[in-house]
């Protein structure tokens, strides 16, 4: 599963001289953010807010912030406040395509894998074209099968108790990896000699 990603906070000091210093944050912010310093990020991101820079990035940004400390739940409530502010900006693709995507990946790490595939599917309403976003889509599925799969086999009571180690999400997805690996050799296979005796006519 991919990471969450910041790109777009930046390109606010280009929108004229109006909430400078807010913009100047904004930017502070992203220097922390990118070494690491996490906390020093969300504090330069709020007085941000203070300062006038536009609540839809900064609410982004922190939400971003949270996400790499690991504070989902965090994350997915300054995201939210980021969609509902950005609707009173001009519209901006990128950053709803950002925050719908970096939702996602905190119901993903919640294990809410039925949120998550919901918000992959409304960052790629705004980008179709998202490559990632079709990629984690598609292990939401399939993390969401896998779950209902043991949910169904732990309420049975006629099936045997589950032996040898128990599977977490990477393991299920790096199985899955590697079963499409797998699948992607055996397509490049040259079949063609054993459906016909007789070989290619060259």
């Amino acid at each position: 599963m991919a990471r969450a990603v910041l790109g777009g906070v930046v390109v606010l000091l280009l929108c004229g001289c109006e909430g400078l210093r807010g913009k100047l944050k904004l930017f502070e912010g992203n220097f922390f953010y990118s070494r690491g310093r996490i906390n020093e990020a969300i504090g330069a991101y709020l007085d941000a807010a203070k300062e006038g820079a536009p609540e839809a990035y900064t609410h982004f940004a922190v939400g971003a912030a949270y996400l790499l400390l690991e504070e989902p739940g965090a994350a997915l409530e300054r995201f939210k406040l980021a969609e509902q502010t950005l609707a009173h900006l001009p519209e901006n693709r990128p950053l709803l395509y950002r925050i719908r995507y970096n939702s996602a990946i905190a119901r993903f790490e919640r294990g809410e894998f039925r949120e998550a595939a919901r918000d992959f599917r409304g960052a790629l309403e705004v980008d179709s074209s998202a490559r990632e976003a079709k990629r984690n889509l598609e292990l939401c599925l399939i993390s969401l099968y896998m779950k209902n799969q043991a949910t169904e086999i732990k309420t049975d009571s006629t099936l045997p108790a589950a032996t040898g180690p128990k599977k977490g999400r990477t393991d299920i997805l790096f199985d899955y990896v590697r079963q499409k690996e797998t699948d992607k050799w055996k397509s490049w296979e040259w079949t063609g000699e054993a459906e016909d005796p007789a070989g290619h006519d060259y």
